[in-house]
């Protein structure tokens, strides 16, 4: 059971041991997002279609989705774990690392500290989450998945590797579906398998992320424990036409070009964005704002253009010139080891497309590669598109 469906069952007694799914709408299809171990024993599972998870269990119980109840039930958490922890990193999603270094003097052994934190958790919210013990965030990661739904593991020092070896290579963050293809047709089940490749193996097999792959595989992670307070961060960009203009096509264009500078600053820090607000500035001086949540992590260019224009088109209203918009990326998250596991594989493939774009834009400067409607936008009003940071 996941984030969502634990914090639905504290928040309603009533579904436990129900089955019951949490569905989004992804690409014009209800898709599963998360559920309940009653509903994943009948063979349901995160991703499945609505309409399929219905016909294996009759009048199942469909909930929307609740962001309010999640980030209550997240600062909760982060409320007891900063008792204890002199740094911890949030994701805002149920996800979080303590970096306990030097508490011993005060609470004991990090898994006596650990025991006593998912205890409080437990009397104080109703959560029950699944906690590990290691010595960096990796191996922690895969040692909370490995005892899920829930539980406390202490991996020792100088153990990583061993119990590593031994676990499915499913658990293994960055293994999104097609790497669990290749390594399926290899005939790879375990992480230490994959562990045991050289560099020339692991190219040949996993491409130019092969070796960053193996060495995930053996336990390798040096990321710090990050404190800072994302979620109170933005990254803004703001377009100021060199003459008002109406014409949408220009303003889409340009929305999408403030797009990409934002999205690409943000993506160098390896975050998302929970939030995109737009503010357009009419040629009167009057100012109107708004803001868009999205149920995933804005991440590329596309996501982030297309939530931009969505926004714009619900707060201007008036026939009047627009001198100005600004497109502003706030509840930034940490990206992580992997991808959304609930990521449908055409969004999967849009950010592979993206990395490659970011890549070609870092060597060789950001107007290197630019969207369509920019370049419809900047032929139909050249003069009109300039940036400011």
């Amino acid at each position: 059971m996941g984030y969502r469906a634990a914090v639905a069952t504290v928040k309603d007694r009533e579904l436990a041991g129900r089955p019951f799914v949490i569905t989004g709408a992804t690409g014009g299809r209800s898709l599963v997002l998360d559920l309940s171990p009653e509903a994943m024993k009948e063979g349901i599972s995160p991703g499945m279609a609505l309409a399929a998870a219905e016909r294996k269990v009759k009048n199942l119980t469909v909930l929307p989705p609740d962001p309010a109840a999640y980030e209550t039930m997240n600062k909760e958490l982060e409320r007891i774990a900063a008792v204890y922890a002199p740094a911890y990193e949030s994701d805002n999603q149920g996800n979080m690392y303590l970096d306990l270094t030097g508490t011993a003097g005060l609470f004991g052994p990090p898994a006596d500290c650990s025991s006593r934190i998912l205890r409080e958790m437990l009397e104080q919210t109703g959560m029950r989450p699944a906690a590990a013990v290691a010595g960096n965030k990796l191996v922690c990661k895969v040692a909370s998945r490995a005892i899920r739904p829930v539980g406390l593991i202490h991996i020792q020092a100088g153990t990583e590797a061993a119990f590593l070896s031994r676990q499915d290579i499913g658990l293994l963050p960055g293994m999104g579906p097609a790497l669990l293809r290749t390594a399926a047709v290899t005939g790879f089940r375990e992480i230490g398998e994959l562990a045991r490749l050289n560099d020339g193996e692991a190219l040949a097999l996993f491409g130019k992320r092969g070796p960053l792959l193996r060495d995930t595989a053996r336990g390798i992670d040096t990321s710090p424990v990050s404190s800072g307070d994302l979620a109170e961060k933005k990254i803004e960009g703001r377009l100021d036409f060199a003459e008002d203009v109406i014409e949408f096509e220009t303003i889409r264009g340009g929305l999408f070009y403030a797009a990409e500078h934002t999205g690409l600053e943000m993506r160098k820090a390896k975050l998302g964005a929970g939030r995109i607000q737009v503010t357009a500035l009419y040629s009167d001086g009057v100012r109107v704002y708004g803001e868009q949540r999205g149920k995933r992590l804005f991440v590329t260019d596309k996501e982030i253009g297309d939530g931009a224009v969505q926004v714009y088109r619900k707060i201007v209203t008036r026939r009047l010139r627009i001198r100005a918009v600004s497109v502003t990326l706030g509840d930034l998250r940490p990206l992580g080891w992997e991808p959304d596991l609930f990521l449908p594989e055409d969004t999967d493939r849009g950010r592979r497309l993206q990395e490659a774009v970011d890549a070609m834009r870092n060597r060789y400067g950001s107007k290197a590669i630019t969207t369509g409607a920019v370049l419809a936008a900047s032929g139909q009003r050249a003069e009109r598109l300039g940036l400011l940071g």
